[in-house]
């Protein structure tokens, strides 16, 4: 009998159960077909969030700003009241700067002797970017007064602190922007390049001071090479781009004139002193897509400071590369020279003897 009782008791409790769930979606059924005038304001509000968030990177657009603390304008230089009188470098030859990376201590030698080779009379600052206490003294070695170059230790305390990240390359117009407060005028360089030649001849440097600027192209198109985020800080369109033909940011020849300094370098600089602008969430430097069609289309490869460069180059000269721009042969690559040279590791024993 009590075997009987209990199974009487589970087929009772099932009952209840099954009978809770018809219940239960009758009413879901009924207040989705005659819902009540709170539930419709419920329904309501919660499907313009839904659109509010499938709309958001409109939202974002229209609110990306290069705003940046003051301080960081005013050291670099921004806030002063300039003229053309005072920012034009009359300088015959651009001072000429780079900046060492952790590491990259060799390949600074290199770049080195082609200066002292080419443009032997030409003044050198060397911005020191975290180097080991042994390469310090490497560098104090190679670099002296003997051949007017000086070191320089760039203070990211003095920054915002994604700026120590070198893989963005931040640092780069801010060095920049140093060197022309100073001089007036840079042909900078990164170590990964070396002077082929001293083809810097009077009518090279004579275009720069006009213009303010001279580069030198690359086959890739600025659209391709800059994260779609990064447009909107300058509050243009990534289509506008799509022959915009980039220019390689590793060598430039800049002079400190007022177009230059308030259209080029302060949004290039503001760039760089906002990592969300600099480095837009989601970029990267690897896993390009060079098989992509059609070509101007977004790699999947941001290049950072050199893609701030080339949207502020095609608003600022109206698209017009060939203004700017250089097909005369100056600069070479580190890969070929590396290849008729001593190794890098003698050389560096070498020089610390």
């Amino acid at each position: 009998m009590k075997g009987h009782s209990v199974i009487d008791q589970m087929k009772t409790k099932n009952f209840y159960i099954i009978l809770l769930f018809i219940a239960a979606t009758s009413v879901s059924l009924w207040l989705f077909s005659y819902p009540s005038s709170s539930f419709r304001v419920m329904v309501s509000k919660t499907h313009k969030q839904i659109n509010n968030i499938k709309y958001l990177p409109s939202n974002i657009e229209d609110v990306r700003e290069l705003t940046v603390d003051p301080l960081y304008l005013h050291a670099l230089g921004f806030t002063k009241q300039l003229t053309e009188e005072n920012t034009d470098s009359s300088a015959n030859m651009p001072v000429i700067a780079t900046a060492v990376e952790p590491g990259k201590f060799e390949e600074s030698v290199h770049l080195m002797r082609s200066v002292q080779k080419h443009l032997p009379s030409s003044h050198m600052v060397i911005f020191d970017l975290g180097l080991s206490k042994s390469q310090k003294i490497m560098l104090g070695k190679q670099c002296n007064s003997t051949w007017h170059c000086s070191v320089r230790l760039l203070r990211f305390d003095k920054l915002p602190s994604h700026v120590q990240y070198l893989e963005s390359k931040s640092y780069r117009p801010i060095c920049i922007q140093k060197i022309l407060n100073d001089f007036g005028a840079v042909i900078w360089t990164d170590t990964s390049q070396y002077f082929a030649s001293s083809g810097l001849n009077q009518s090279l440097i004579d275009q720069a001071k006009k213009v303010g600027l001279v580069a030198w192209t690359i086959v890739d198109s600025t659209s391709s090479l800059t994260h779609p985020k990064m447009f909107q800080y300058f509050k243009t369109k990534q289509e506008e781009f799509y022959f915009h033909r980039a220019i390689e940011a590793s060598h430039l020849i800049i002079y400190n004139t007022k177009s230059i300094h308030e259209k080029l370098m302060l949004p290039w600089v503001k760039c760089a002193l906002l990592e969300d602008c600099i480095s837009p969430t989601g970029a990267q430097n690897v896993g390009c897509n060079h098989f992509r069609k059609p070509l101007f289309r977004y790699s999947g490869c941001h290049h950072y400071d050199m893609s701030a460069l080339n949207i502020i180059l095609g608003i600022v000269f109206d698209f017009r590369v060939e203004t700017y721009t250089t097909k005369l042969k100056v600069f070479d690559t580190l890969n070929k020279y590396k290849n008729n040279s001593t190794t890098p590791g003698l050389m560096a024993a070498r020089l610390a003897h």
